[in-house]
């Protein structure tokens, strides 16, 4: 009976090592699997870092490219603005030169009916004095009114006079006001619906309206701009019809460089 329990001990012994044995197998596999499921744990941490980067990034530029937007909405504003403000000078200019004309047509007109009126009083003045004729009241009035006409003419021509003066002295420093061979700046809009640009040069760097400048990117030529309007810092030129080479665009960026005045024909038929 001893014996019988011996080999029973035994026997379970063997089971209880066999089954350890098993186990142990188990949970070494176990360990492996949860090491494999920590390192795809960090690989996703590291991933998800990387996007979450990504996607901040992604929302910087888009906040960056509604700052841009809007600030290019703004610019254009400012633009249509110099447009509008360069076409009322113009009109403002073309209505002052027009009513220049008329008032020289009307001070000519003047001037006729003025001589005319002289030839005939002096006509009916000579006849007065022919023997025979006494002066009457109606030619005195008649002188008198020569005086009166003679005196309010002549006011006429020297304000008339003073005033052509004062448009010759102005026009005098226009033409003395001239820019400098090689000032050179760049292009800050390109405004391709109305073919206009905005130029980085004003008028404390002398800019004069109707300078024609070079436009250049790198060492090629790419066409011309006339200037339209200056303004202290900035000034708006318009883009030669049929200057801008084939192929090539007008873009921000891109050099101007003035070199010289050109002829008057020139800036009237380009």
């Amino acid at each position: 009976m001893q014996k019988i329990l011996v080999i029973a001990v035994i026997a379970l012994s063997l089971a209880s090592a066999g089954l350890g044995y098993l186990n142990r197998g188990k949970l070494v596999e176990t360990r492996a699997e949860n090491t494999k499921l920590l390192s795809d744990v960090s690989s996703k941490t590291k991933e998800n870092a990387k996007l979450s980067s990504d996607l901040k990034g992604a929302n910087e530029k888009i906040s960056i490219m509604g700052t841009d937007t809007e600030k290019l909405a703004t610019e254009n504003t400012d633009l249509k603005g110099q447009v509008t403000k360069a076409a009322a000078t113009i009109a403002d200019v073309q209505k002052q030169s027009t009513d220049k004309d008329a008032t020289i047509a009307q001070q000519k007109t003047d001037m006729t009916a003025k001589d005319t009126r002289i030839s005939e009083l002096e006509s009916k003045s000579n006849s007065a004095k022919q023997p025979g004729n006494d002066p009457t009241i109606e030619l005195k009035k008649q002188l008198e009114e020569k005086d009166l006409l003679n005196t309010s003419l002549t006011a006429k021509l020297k304000d008339q006079e003073s005033q052509l003066t004062a448009l010759k002295e102005r026009e005098a420093q226009r033409r003395a006001k001239t820019m400098r061979v090689g000032l050179e700046g760049r292009i800050l809009a390109v405004n391709a619906s109305w073919n206009f640009v905005v130029l980085s040069l004003g008028d404390r760097n002398g800019v004069v309206n109707n300078a024609e400048m070079l436009i250049k990117r790198g060492s090629q030529l790419i066409g011309k701009v006339r200037i339209t309007s200056v303004e202290p810092s900035t000034s708006v030129a318009d883009i030669v019809a049929n200057s801008v080479r084939p192929g090539l665009t007008v873009q921000p960026g891109d050099s101007v460089i003035y070199g010289g005045p050109v002829e008057e024909s020139e800036v009237k038929n380009p």
